[in-house]
């Protein structure tokens, strides 16, 4: 009973963190931008009109229309390529930094474990002079 409340405590811990650090790549880059969204809806809009006012409206040439509703498109593109290299790099740098602690730990357990050794065969010995 008690081992599965601890593991209900850890695993909404787990939860809590797993947010916040969803809400942190979002800020930074990931898909839950509100400048993100902006953009996309800023985009999305010049695109419909410039396609309504060429091809339906006939205020600008067709051909013109569709030529700047590409280079929006382009930009879209452009701007997604810049939001993924800037959340990747964010996710890098978490995982580099979580390799380097798990480094220091690793060594330190390898030191813990060998103080151990020596901590066993001192015990033996004094055991052994007995």
């Amino acid at each position: 009973m008690r081992g599965e409340e601890q593991l209900r405590e850890e695993l909404q811990e787990f939860q809590k963190e797993k947010e916040r650090i969803r809400n942190i790549v979002g800020q930074i880059g990931g898909s839950n931008s509100k400048q993100n969204k902006v953009v996309n809806t800023l985009l999305i809009v010049i695109i419909v009109a410039l396609l309504l006012l060429g091809g339906v409206f006939n205020r600008i040439t067709p051909a013109l229309a569709v030529q700047v509703a590409i280079l929006f498109s382009v930009i879209k593109l452009i701007w997604m390529f810049y939001e993924s290299q800037r959340a990747s790099h964010f996710q890098f740098w978490i995982l580099n930094s979580l390799e380097f602690r798990i480094n220091e730990i690793y060594k330190k357990v390898k030191k813990m474990e060998k103080e151990l050794e020596t901590l066993k065969k001192i015990e033996e010995f004094k055991e052994n002079d007995k």
